[in-house]
């Protein structure tokens, strides 16, 4: 028999541990002393000890523990409780990695936020390179914005290469838009969305600093700066929503940080 602390040691189990596993009945002493209260284990309890080791390093819970060990006595017994506990841990490792995915998308907006809002904001004419894009292309008032961002970064948020964007193919204010919503990936994946390569455009850009609402005096600028040029346009005019409506927080529309780009010829 081994007293408490002597099982303490060979088990590597702490003194408060054994005790909570007698009050659940997992790790029961072989003898207690009515007496004096002192528990005494032997070396079957070495044995389950181990047993419950390993089970917890499974990521068993205890109440799983006590289950497996009521009503199996050897590997084979527990081999469909193994399955379900692997399925189970790979279903949580997915999930682990959509919410690291979630946070590495969140970090990337704020520092391409603020590396666009310490650079110029004037006018200039740039070429936008091809981009491979996942995209989901609808009809509707702008403020469903929202939840086609929200289908597009569910199929492609963990491969995402940059902010997302809109195309708007009527160039024109309409109550119901034909909005095209697009993430860029770093690589093609399987999705019932729309995944395919947008060609090198060149195009007319600017950052609008401030909300949805204000974007009417940035695409005058634009237009005045296209006519002043002589400049021919074309559709569908892109804009890239570098900083937003936060993952956590709405945030201060003051602060959202918009990309106008009208493709020229």
């Amino acid at each position: 028999m081994y007293s408490i602390g002597e099982f303490s040691l060979i088990t590597s189990m702490s003194v408060k541990t054994l005790r909570h596993y007698h009050k659940k009945q997992i790790l029961i002493p072989s003898f207690v002393n009515e007496d004096s209260g002192y528990r005494y284990y032997n070396s079957r309890d070495v044995e389950r000890a181990r047993v419950i080791s390993v089970l917890k390093s499974f990521q068993f819970s205890l109440e799983d523990i006590e289950a497996i060990l009521k009503g199996t006595n050897d590997d084979t017994d527990i081999i469909g409780e193994l399955k379900n506990k692997k399925a189970q841990l790979n279903e949580d490792i997915r999930k682990l990695r959509n919410v690291t995915s979630s946070i590495d998308s969140v970090i990337q907006k704020e520092k391409e936020a603020i590396q666009v809002t310490s650079t110029t904001t004037s006018i200039e004419i740039k070429v936008i390179p091809e981009q491979l894009v996942i995209a989901t292309r609808w009809q509707g008032p702008y403020s469903d914005t929202g939840k086609a961002m929200s289908r597009i970064y569910r199929a492609g948020g963990r491969y995402s290469a940059g902010p997302a964007f809109n195309l708007y193919y009527d160039g024109e204010h309409k109550e119901i838009a034909d909005t095209e919503s697009c993430l860029p990936i770093k690589k093609l994946i399987k999705s019932k969305l729309d995944c395919r390569t947008l060609p090198k455009q060149r195009c007319v850009s600017v950052i609008h600093k401030g909300s949805y609402e204000s974007l009417g005096s940035s695409y005058r600028s634009l237009f005045d700066f296209i006519k002043e040029n002589a400049l021919g346009t074309l559709l569908p005019i892109r804009e890239v929503y570098i900083k937003g409506p936060g993952m956590i927080f709405k945030g201060n529309p003051d602060n959202y940080v918009t990309e106008i780009l009208i493709p020229i010829e």
